[in-house]
């Protein structure tokens, strides 16, 4: 993992938080309406005052004119009522000592306002009386009963006592008018007192509204800062060359898209390191392997040449001397044919091809393993042959998956079991993944580790460099090889192989 830049140091210089960003941002959004509320709202309500204002102003002496009408109105009712009263109490009808019913009852058809009339004595009472009948009573509602007393023209102890049918029209549009110039006279009270009170709460709503929203951002801001707070050191830890630094948000919004996104990166990031780092140290091992080839092969031939010469030149009796030599050229022998297979381990990992990649069939792979001989009748091939295909090294492909069905296979027999090796196949990802499966006795805990290391081996005639050639090849082809943590169906290790799959 490379270093991180000074730009991107935990000690850089800082500006202003995002946080205390958006809170101003959206603070100066929610103050916004209100400082152009406040500008506005007073010449709005003065605008509207003064447009009521001036209604007001030109209808007033409208109504205070049908005011006066309506005053006069009435005035000249009661005044015909008084008069009309008068008129009565003049009539020679009603200046006798006796006065009969039948004279008020004609008085009253010849009135029409007239509801009754009475004669009252002020020391006998009531004299005479005459009233509508129910159904002679005007049919309008809206009348009330006005009273009117008048003296006898000639019998001051008598008093006419004559009610009349009041319209009552005029008096509640009166009252009306009165209630109407009463609300003009306020509008112009309000018009002083209506644009500071109505700016005030107006503005007090606004400002509450915006600390509201204010808060609302302070919250929401510290959530948001506090998630990516734990993108931010995540990023950081990785930066350090942690590996294992994970990201937990939950929620199913962006951030926790984007945090599940920065997991997998680090997933991938890990496992391309790893394969990194494993390509770096079998290149070592390369230049080790092509040294020890070359230095170890040049002297086997001459030493084995020596050895055979000293025997073959023994012309003595000397049988027990004779069967030393013997030993010891068979010792030789074995060492030095030792020697050649390790040198031809050393030099195929040293001499690995490059890879030329093509597109591979999978019948074409799969006929290739069941004519190998090594292989004839150990092998279980499952998966769909047609239509599907790699893109991969013929040669080095083979080679691989030879390699790993061998260890099966031997890895079975030693177990004391049939060798049997289970090879399937299946498309996942846009790869082809290989799954060999064994009958033996596993791979122990201690060893899963460094099994793909070179060198590292449980068999005893093995070299180590099996596993590490076959992981070198999968990794070149831009695919994968590893120990599987389940065993195979018969107890045994499970290798998986992954190749990517052939685009055309």
């Amino acid at each position: 993992m490379t270093a991180s830049s000074p730009n991107s140091s935990p000690n850089t210089k800082r500006g202003v938080g995002l946080q205390l960003k958006l809170v101003v941002v959206l603070l100066l959004v929610s103050l916004l309406p209100l400082a152009v509320s406040a500008m506005l709202v007073g010449n709005i309500g003065e605008v509207a005052q003064n447009f009521a204002s001036n209604h007001v102003d030109k209808l007033r002496p409208h109504l205070l004119t049908a005011q006066d009408a309506y005053r006069q109105l009435i005035a000249a009712k009661r005044d015909q009522f008084r008069e009309n009263a008068k008129r009565l109490a003049m009539m020679e009808s009603l200046q006798k000592i006796r006065i009969e019913s039948g004279t008020l009852g004609l008085l009253l058809s010849e009135h029409p306002m007239l509801l009754s009339l009475e004669v009252v004595d002020s020391v006998s009472g009531r004299i005479a009386f005459a009233a509508l009948a129910e159904s002679d009573m005007p049919g309008n509602s809206k009348v009330r009963n006005f009273e009117v007393r008048e003296v006898l023209a000639t019998m001051p102890s008598r008093t006419l006592v004559a009610v009349y049918a009041a319209d009552m029209n005029p008096v509640e549009n009166l009252q009306a008018l009165g209630e109407a110039l009463v609300m003009s006279k306020r509008v112009d009270t309000v018009k002083s007192s209506l644009p500071d009170s109505y700016r005030t709460v107006f503005l007090l709503l606004v400002g509450g509204v915006a600390i509201v929203v204010t808060a609302i951002a302070l919250l929401f801001a510290r959530g948001l800062t506090r998630r990516i707070g734990l993108l931010v050191t995540g990023a950081r830890q990785v930066a350090k060359g942690d590996m294992q630094a994970r990201v937990k948000l939950e929620g199913r919004d962006e951030f926790s898209e984007l945090a599940s996104a920065f997991n997998t990166m680090v997933d991938d990031l890990s496992e391309e390191r790893k394969k990194t780092l494993y390509l770096q140290r079998i290149g070592a091992w390369q230049d080790v392997a092509r040294k020890l080839a070359h230095e170890i092969k040049n002297p086997l031939t001459p030493i084995q040449l020596v050895v055979q010469q000293v025997v073959s030149k023994y012309e003595g009796d000397d049988e027990r001397y004779r069967k030393l030599l013997n030993t010891c050229d068979e010792i030789v022998r074995e060492e030095v044919d030792g020697l050649r297979r390790l040198v031809d381990a050393f030099r195929d990992l040293g001499r690995l091809p490059k890879v030329l990649k093509a597109d591979l069939p999978i019948e074409t792979i799969v006929g290739d393993l069941r004519n190998d001989p090594s292989l004839s009748g150990l092998v279980r091939f499952a998966g769909d042959e047609v239509g599907l295909s790699v893109s991969a090294d013929r040669l080095l492909l083979k080679r691989t998956l030879v390699n790993l069905l061998e260890n099966g296979i031997q890895a079975g027999q030693e177990a004391g079991r049939t060798g049997k090796v289970g090879l399937s196949w299946t498309e996942k990802d846009g790869l082809v993944e290989f799954v060999i499966d064994d009958e033996g006795d596993g791979v122990p805990e201690n060893k899963r580790e460094q099994i793909f290391d070179p060198y590292v081996t449980s068999k005893e005639t093995g070299t180590g460099l099996g596993l590490a050639i076959a992981k070198k090849v999968a990794l070149d082809h831009r695919g994968n090889l590893w120990l599987s943590k389940s065993s195979s169906p018969d107890g045994g290790a499970r290798f998986v192989l992954q190749i990517p799959k052939s685009l055309s």
